[in-house]
């Protein structure tokens, strides 16, 4: 496989994780979320809130890209 052809895949999973990202970042309530953690464990503040958030879209976002990844590929094939 080519150079571009790496980079153009690489490309690819890049837009597809951005897309998967936006939309659930979009689509998920932050607020009831927040509400509902910080009743269940009592006091958190913004900064933690917001680290745990942001590490948890991102964690989510890239089991779904490795989980459509896969799935592509074994179509693929």
């Amino acid at each position: 496989m080519t150079p571009i052809k790496f980079v153009g895949i690489w490309i690819i999973q890049f837009i597809s994780f951005f897309i998967i990202f936006s939309v659930s970042y979009i689509l998920l309530p932050e607020v009831y979320l927040f509400h509902l953690y910080s009743d269940s464990v009592s006091f958190i503040t913004e900064s933690d809130w917001d680290a745990l958030y942001m590490i948890s879209m991102m964690v989510a976002s890239v089991l779904i890209n490795a989980v459509l990844i896969y799935a592509t590929v074994l179509i693929a094939k």
